[in-house]
């Protein structure tokens, strides 16, 4: 079927990755030249996707006689028949000439028509008009359509193919028609571009019909690309599409949040089966939720505002992207030999959807976790919800999960019912079954081996010679298993996935040392943000309930008090004992069945109105996943990150903060309820101090600054459900306390800078470096801060392990005529200065003993950082955020950031470069070749270096910031960098 592609494994060498992506793509197109089936030109008119239409015309080589072409119905990463031939609205073929040519459709296959194709013509044109609806969550990512700003581009809807070449040997030469202001996104490779009267015109490279539709498009007015760190691991870059260009604003800790997923997946699998990849996202209400899985590339919609708004990356929304990502691997490369086709009109054989979907739904979750997506906390949420979203199926009685994927296109979309009938299982059903094998194995082996082995067997390894798609049987997933793990795999998958079973097997649980327990009180705030994007309100576990936020009944569990009462699927409840329906309402009314013993629902079914009761006592029920503490947490060691903290790349630019004059002192007491403060904007939420790679902080941390002619203000709020400290002696060793600490560096030459530390009791700790501890630098204790104001405000109780606290507040005011002693430059600052700042939150793990706090033992700190340092220490300068002064007017200035930063991250990696030189050979290097630096690509052009002195060398770099004048800045040995003169 598919054509081999020579392929070894990717090397994690940065030095090699180029050279290896240039070898596949070299293959690659060699292969599509290889081809020997006819060369289809095809051109694809978007302009009228906002009236809903898009038009095709396709130039196809023939012979005189019978022609059949296909329309095609079994579209790749459906499952299904799903070809939306009921929204052509126009064909016609012709001769070159453009006389019509008659043809006929097959009354049995009616996605085949047949065409006439006279005597003397070698080609003929079709012309195909597309209507292009707005499809349903449930259809989304494999049609065309959009707006007059935005649109998502797939091929297979928009052409037609000859029936006899497969779809590797048919080459396509695409072309495509965009509103001439668009941009576009797409992992095709790209021939030319052109302006034609209105049009953007863009003309791909030939590719095979399997490459074309393997690759969509997004388009639109405001796009913007975001190229992601992913170490050794080949490109890959966040493409985002939208009406709104405030939503393709991501904050940094969003764009570092995917760039681990796609380090996490490379540590995971091993082995990229793609030169590049694209994650292909539009942010529209209008295109709605929608998610389909490509080699290179993923279609994913969110809404406008989903990655811009904080708290969005949960559930649905979040799992989306390395759901897609994962399936790269386990859909594309590696897929059922079933569904391993030739083309795009015979049917595919879907049984081992389980492995497809399911082990794709299980992996992208646990790459949520390791990429710090969510937390250990929300990942036990999150299966606990799709345990009880599957616990009530009565549906697996009769039919059994491997029937799921058999009738998959049959049971996709909601139903009533859909408790009675089962739904597309081998999603989350599936995931339980490989959570159950990751946990089987970490149990066989003692820890030493896992999933992830079977992964990088399965998934990521391809031996010397591996096929662009490589199929698999049942009986293959058994040998890799095994070969991982001894175990009776074949019995265990049988029993789970072959036959129907009385109910949902939780043995999961307890291998992965939990238990499950319904409790009355709810769980945090729902973790899965819906696809459907409706509020639900679930009762299924007490009366068996689920309704939308209108009202509408949406799950009935057969067997539990609603059903037995008469409740069905489709009635809107109207009120709740006596009132108007609202959500509340009723979790209110089941909170108060104890002491009424019934709920009292008044309900609208077509044309009726009529009142139920339900008989129900028993209060609220929800579903908890509990740790078993007498067992091995065996999901915390299941999403431990297990991508190495080298292989991030340290290329994230340091953030920056822009500071406003204050009108009038600010009182410092802790409140931060001044005017002043209010108009003051908050920084970006703290991370882990080795940045992305680690999982997000337990707790938020945010800080603000303002400044006048006598202090610079400091600002922060920390989150800490239980507020304690020990320390009330000045000058102590503050960190060894939960504490806030803020580093000054005024004129960032990495030398003479500040460090301050202050616990929850308001304790401080001011200390002097005249230069970091790794070129010698003791801190001049004796330091001290004559006029400094602090002030700490608890909200809760300090030191009381029997309440729950929200966090403590922090306030600092830093006299400038102590600052300015080392400042060497104006203290107070010039409005446009900028100074080197950042700020640290260490956190002890505790534990309360006999009711009060102590650190857990031999367990290390966590440090939260504004601004990431790359590694676990905090005197690094050179990596420390700017703080941008200003008089403007608050929240009308912007940051601009440090034209000669490059430059100073070039001579940080000389000075490290001669560092690991003199280490070796006793030496200093006296020129830059002997250096052997990487290569710094998009650095600006610069004159580089060296010069010997008796203390070791001066290395210096000299640019010309755009439209500025040269600068010189220069590094020495003990890590002082200046700008000279």
């Amino acid at each position: 079927m598919f054509e081999k592609v020579k392929r070894g494994r990717f090397m994690a060498d940065p030095a090699r990755r180029w050279l290896w992506a240039l070898a596949i793509a070299t293959c690659l197109a060699g292969q599509v030249r290889a081809g020997e089936g006819p060369t289809i030109r095809l051109e694809l008119d978007t302009h009228d996707l906002p009236r809903h239409l898009a038009h095709s015309r396709m130039e196809i080589p023939c012979r005189p006689g019978k022609l059949a072409l296909w329309y095609p119905k079994w579209i790749p990463g459906t499952h299904a028949p799903s070809g939306p031939l009921q929204n052509v609205a126009g064909l016609r073929v012709e001769t070159s000439q453009g006389k019509p040519i008659s043809w006929r459709r097959d009354e049995v296959e009616i996605h085949r028509i047949v065409a006439d194709v006279p005597e003397g013509v070698s080609s003929v044109v079709v012309r195909l008009d597309m209507i292009c609806e707005k499809p349903s969550t449930e259809a989304a990512g494999y049609l065309t359509y959009g707006n007059d700003s935005v649109s998502l581009i797939n091929w297979a809807p928009c052409l037609m193919y000859p029936e006899g070449p497969s779809a590797d040997e048919l080459l396509v030469e695409a072309t495509l028609l965009l509103p001439r202001d668009w941009e576009h996104a797409s992992s095709l490779e790209i021939a030319r571009t052109e302006e034609r009267s209105a049009n953007h015109v863009i003309r791909f490279q030939p590719a095979s019909l399997n490459d074309l539709v393997d690759n969509p498009v997004i388009a639109g007015k405001h796009l913007r690309r975001i190229p992601l760190e992913t170490g050794p691991y080949p490109p890959a870059s966040l493409d985002l599409v939208s009406e709104s260009p405030e939503a393709l604003k991501l904050s940094n800790d969003v764009a570092a949040i995917y760039s681990r997923v796609v380090r996490e997946a490379g540590a995971l699998f091993g082995t990229c089966h793609y030169p590049s990849f694209h994650f292909l996202v539009t942010c529209s209400d209008d295109l709605g939720y929608l998610g389909l899985e490509h080699l290179a590339c993923s279609v994913n919609g969110v809404h406008e505002r989903d990655l811009v708004t904080p708290g969005h990356l949960r559930g649905w929304v979040g799992n989306l992207l390395p759901h897609e990502y994962v399936h790269s691997w386990c859909g594309k490369f590696r897929r059922p030999a079933g569904m391993c086709t030739p083309n795009y009109q015979t049917p595919q054989k879907t049984a081992l959807l389980w492995v497809y979907e399911g082990l794709t739904e299980y992996l992208g979750e646990v790459l949520m976790a390791r990429s710090g997506m969510i937390d250990l906390n929300e990942y036990r949420r999150m299966l606990a919800a799709n345990i009880g979203s599957l616990r009530h199926r009565e549906g697996r009685r009769w039919r059994s999960l491997e029937d799921t994927a058999i009738a998959s296109h049959l049971l996709r979309g909601p139903s009533d019912w859909s408790d009675l009938r089962r739904g597309q299982d081998y999603y989350f059903e599936g995931a339980l079954i490989w959570l159950e094998a990751d946990a089987i194995i970490r149990q066989q082996t003692g820890g030493k081996r896992s999933l992830d082995d079977f992964c990088r067997n399965f998934l990521g390894e391809s031996g010397t010679t591996a096929t662009r798609v490589w199929p698999y049987e049942f009986a293959d997933v058994m040998k890799s298993l095994n070969d991982v793990c001894a175990f009776n795999w074949e019995s265990f998958l049988r029993d789970r996935i072959e036959k129907p079973m009385e109910g949902l097997s939780t043995d999961v649980v307890g291998r992965c040392g939990y238990r499950l327990e319904l409790r009355h009180e709810a769980p945090p705030v729902a973790s899965r943000i819906s696809r459907s994007g409706t509020g639900v309100v679930s009762a299924v576990d007490s009366i068996g309930l689920a309704l939308d936020g209108e009202g509408k009944v949406t799950v009935v569990v057969p067997g539990m008090v609603a059903d037995r009462s008469g409740v069905g699927p489709g009635m809107k409840v109207l009120g709740v004992d006596g009132e108007t329906f609202h959500p509340q309402r009723l979790l209110d009314a089941i909170a108060a069945s104890p002491e009424r013993k019934q709920i009292s629902l008044l309900v609208a079914e077509a044309n009726r109105i009529r009142t139920i009761r339900l008989d129900y006592a028993d209060g609220p029920r929800y579903l908890h996943l509990v740790h078993d503490p007498k067992k091995p947490d065996l999901l915390a060691a299941i999403i431990q990150p297990i991508a190495k903290a080298s292989e991030a790349v340290s290329s994230t630019p340091p953030r920056g903060y822009v500071a406003y004059r204050t009108l009038a002192p600010i009182r410092i007491d802790g409140r931060l309820d001044d005017d002043e403060w209010k108009d003051a904007p908050w920084t970006e939420d703290f991370v882990d101090i080795e940045g992305y790679i680690r999982p997000l902080p337990r707790f938020r941390t945010r800080a603000k600054m303002r400044w006048d002619d006598q202090y610079l203000y400091v600002a922060a709020k920390l989150q800490e459900p239980h507020v304690w400290a020990t320390l009330t002696k000045h000058d102590s060793v503050i960190f060894h306390d939960n504490d806030f600490e803020v580093f000054i560096d005024p004129d960032g030459d990495n030398h003479e800078y500040y460090e301050i530390e202050i616990n929850a009791l308001n304790t401080e700790w001011d200390l002097f470096l005249g230069k970091p501890y790794r070129n010698g630098g003791p801190a001049v204790d004796a330091w001290e801060i004559p006029g400094l104001k602090t002030a700490v405000r608890v909200d809760g109780t300090i030191n009381n392990s029997k309440e729950t606290d929200h966090g403590w507040t922090v306030e600092m005011a830093f006299p400038w005529k102590v600052l300015r002693e080392h400042a060497n430059r104006p203290a107070p600052p010039k409005a446009g200065d900028q100074w080197r700042i950042n700020f640290s939150r260490v956190e002890w793990q505790h534990e309360i003993v006999d009711g009060k706090y102590q650190k857990v033992p031999k367990t290390r700190e966590d440090n939260w950082v504004w601004s990431p340092q790359g590694v676990i220490d905090m005197h690094r300068p050179e990596r420390w955020g700017y703080l941008q002064f200003s008089d403007a007017k608050p929240g009308t200035d912007t940051y601009r950031p440090d034209p000669s930063g490059p430059i100073r991250d070039r001579l940080m990696q000389v000075y490290h470069a001669q560092a690991a030189f003199q280490s070796k050979n006793k030496r200093w290097a006296a020129t830059v070749e002997e250096l052997a630096l990487p290569d710094a690509p998009g650095l600006p052009t610069h004159r580089l270096t060296i010069q010997p002195t008796p203390e070791g060398y001066n290395a210096s770099a000299t640019f010309t910031p755009p439209g500025g004048k040269p600068q010189t800045w220069t590094i020495r040995q003990d890590s002082r960098l200046r700008r000279e003169p």
